[in-house]
């Protein structure tokens, strides 16, 4: 990293990459996390806390980066998420004193095709320590509802389009070191974040509103944030080996926005934690992992939207999205051949954290995913390069429950996902 040379391309790519990032939405797999980072970690269903197989192991435990050797890491997925809703009820006309959504047939979201690329390098230092650093992206609620689509074309909210388009971008600059001769080892992550958010056609609730001007159909907005993860990683026995890392939560403010979110615009990254074991099973590594996201904590996303009833105001301080804590098993197997292969399987199961009551306003953001199948492999190429592959499939989950408005219509979220992650380390 000391030539010049090599100093302007490293930081051409960082650049080119959050160019790419802040033109791109973000995704949302386990409500607004990411199942995994990379093809490596998506194929064996985010697990790996534990196992690391490349510098992207930042993202979940930087405590696993000096048992790397030096690599770089490009990585990007194709994710293709398919929102909609339905609506159930008496058949009713728009009226003021009947808000929307209006019963009918499904209404399905236009943005299905995403683009997400991430990348990692890591240095060795010593031989106990080591330096890594990563971007990467996360979260993700983009929807965009037409209003040709609903009944009577009155929009899902009364607009034209409504939905979000919010995405989080995370640069990670991290710090390992071993300890226990050599058996274990201790990192720390440094998390820089830039989040940007746009939300539109929720003007019809400016009478709830703190702030009506600061509610809706403002353009993006952006906020930046600093958060921290801490690691552990350690053999506890000859061939199992056991990994725990936490993420502070991140503060976010969106004041474009202060007339919607609680407490003036305020729309954290909540907190989460993982723990997990790797265990040397026949020819691979067996992996399984609890993650710990903590939604309940955050105010705008844990707090209920029932208090709206109430006279409770958006933008005040008792009113968000109603989200459950999430917490999410993994577990996954990786193996290699003598022929340069290796095949990755994995399996995830959360139960999605949007209670039957809270369906109305996650119109906007139907995070409501439980189980994700998985595959992938890597090949080992000339020079020490290897490409990598995973798939991703979501089956379709929904969730139904009473209308926030109109206590005789029902609204049902519906999600399935796919992707496609392309991984090349040199």
């Amino acid at each position: 990293m000391s030539h010049p040379l090599v100093r302007h391309q490293f930081t051409a790519k960082v650049l080119l990459l959050l160019t790419l990032f802040t033109s791109l939405s973000a995704f949302a797999t386990n409500g607004l996390f990411s199942l995994g980072y990379g093809a490596r970690q998506t194929a064996i269903a985010g697990s790996g806390v534990a196992f690391p197989q490349d510098a992207l192991i930042a993202t979940i435990n930087p405590a696993g980066v000096v048992f790397l050797d030096e690599q770089s890491e490009i990585n990007a997925q194709y994710f293709s998420p398919n929102r909609e809703y339905t609506v159930a009820g008496p058949s009713r006309a728009p009226a003021p004193n009947s808000p929307p959504p209006y019963p009918g047939g499904t209404v399905g979201s236009d943005s299905e095709h995403f683009l997400i690329p991430s990348m990692a390098f890591n240095w060795a230092l010593s031989p106990v320590s080591a330096v890594g650093f990563a971007v990467y992206g996360n979260g993700g609620m983009t929807t965009d509802y037409s209003s040709t689509e609903t009944p009577y074309g009155a929009g899902s909210f009364a607009a034209d389009h409504a939905g979000v388009d919010y995405a989080q971008v995370f640069a990670n600059v991290n710090y390992s070191r071993k300890f226990a001769d050599g058996k274990a080892s201790w990192g720390v992550a440094a998390i820089f974040n830039y989040s940007f958010l746009r939300m539109n056609g929720l003007s019809s609730f400016a009478a709830y509103s703190k702030d009506p001007s600061a509610l809706s159909d403002n353009g993006y907005d952006r906020s930046f944030g600093l958060g921290f993860r801490v690691g552990l990683l350690g053999e506890i026995l000859p061939g199992l080996r056991l990994g725990a890392s936490y993420q502070t939560a991140i503060e976010n403010t969106f004041d474009d926005y202060r007339g919607l979110f609680i407490h003036s615009g305020e729309f954290n990254i909540p907190a989460n934690a993982q723990i997990g074991l790797a265990a040397d099973i026949g020819s691979g590594v067996l992996t399984v992992d609890i993650q710990q996201i903590q939604y309940n904590e955050n105010d705008t996303i844990g707090t209920s939207s029932l208090a709206l009833r109430s006279g409770s105001q958006l933008g005040g301080h008792s009113l968000g999205f109603g989200w459950d804590n999430m917490t999410v098993y993994k577990l996954g197997y990786t193996w290699a051949d003598d022929n340069g292969w290796t095949w990755r399987l994995g399996t995830s199961y959360g139960q999605q954290p949007i209670p039957e009551e809270e369906v109305t306003f996650n119109i906007v953001a139907p995070g409501v995913i439980e189980h994700h199948y998985t595959a992938g492999f890597s090949k080992t190429l000339a020079n020490n390069k290897e490409i990598s592959l995973a798939l991703m499939y979501a089956p379709k989950k929904c969730v139904r429950g009473n209308s926030l408005f109109v206590a005789t219509d029902t609204v049902e979220l519906c999600m399935s996902q796919f992707s496609v992650d392309v991984g090349f380390s040199f």
